[in-house]
């Protein structure tokens, strides 16, 4: 829990936010309804709730106010915001960004990223999904843990312990991208066996979801096409996934000239700023922790935040 607030603006992001103890997947990590409930009303009580085209009017004044200010942001396009969130901010007239890959809105495939969180979610035992990564490395890259530079891996993370992060970060971006994906695949399979399609449809919103919540006063932005890493992306891929959300979003009928991005795992690097200003995208979100101050205002494509874990 963050101990002191200055009259600074904070960012804040969702992932999960559903009733957890009672899902089919109790181990999911996630926020519990009933703990967002509370965290809602706390920040409505105790800051300034800013809507997107506010930010914007921050933005380009690039000065803060003094009151203190929170901005709420939901990542991955997840059924939970439709759910749970959608109603319960409209009852409170707070608005909100949403930033959903389009991928996950088609409703075919589950991105690599979620698969990670549901075979950690179905398989407690941290060692076997090792195991079993490295039993996959052997077979599809002919090379053991030493090869492949496990040695080399950060686990540093505010969050989860050591093995979890090693498996997130072997399974997210240091394993080659075709064999990464295969082993997830496999992964996902073997462990939470479940018909892939119909679990996108249970996991994510679809196009008429984001529609409603457009339609209801809320702004959907960027996450990407496929939720790729853009600092592993060449500039020509990296253009490629805004512009086909951006394409995306302007074909359902909800791009508007208000569109932010916030960027997957927080991946961006300097060949992404000159992408953003071609489309006029206003900022940037990233996962760097901090809070906006007018020492970093400026600072348009490399907004901070804090995770909802942060007020707890």
């Amino acid at each position: 829990m963050i101990d002191t607030f200055d009259n600074n603006i904070y960012i804040v992001m969702f992932h999960y936010v559903r009733e957890i103890k009672k899902s089919k997947f109790p181990n999911i990590k996630g926020l519990e309804f009933s703990d967002f409930k509370d965290q809602i009303l706390y920040f409505k009580k105790n800051f300034n709730l800013l809507s997107n085209n506010q930010l914007i009017e921050i933005i380009d004044s690039k000065k803060v106010p003094k009151k203190k200010s929170i901005l709420l942001t939901f990542d991955d396009g997840y059924k939970d915001h439709v759910q749970y969130v959608f109603p319960f901010l409209k009852k409170h007239k707070i608005s909100a960004n949403f930033y959903p890959p389009i991928i996950s809105s088609q409703n075919k495939k589950v991105l690599d990223v979620n698969k990670i969180h549901f075979i950690l979610e179905k398989e407690q035992n941290k060692k076997k999904i090792l195991d079993l990564i490295f039993i996959y490395v052997k077979k599809f890259l002919n090379k053991n843990p030493e090869q492949i530079g496990i040695n080399k891996i950060n686990l540093k993370n505010r969050y989860d312990e050591k093995e979890t992060i090693l498996i997130k970060r072997l399974l997210q971006d240091w394993l080659p991208e075709p064999h990464r994906v295969k082993i997830v695949a496999k992964l996902f399979s073997d462990i939470v066996n479940v018909d892939e399609e119909e679990f996108s449809k249970i996991l994510y919103m679809n196009k008429f979801d984001l529609i409603e919540l457009y339609n209801n006063g809320f702004k959907i932005g960027s996450h990407g096409n496929n939720h790729f890493w853009s600092e592993n992306l060449d500039k020509d891929r990296q253009e490629k996934e805004i512009k086909l959300s951006i394409e995306y979003f302007k074909n359902i009928g909800i791009l508007d000239e208000f569109f932010s991005i916030c960027y997957p795992y927080g991946s961006y690097n300097l060949e992404t700023f000159p992408i953003l200003e071609k489309y006029k995208i206003k900022f940037g979100l990233t996962t760097k922790v901090g809070s906006v101050n007018n020492n970093n205002i400026r600072n348009t494509f490399e907004l901070p935040r804090f995770d909802t874990n942060d007020f707890i």
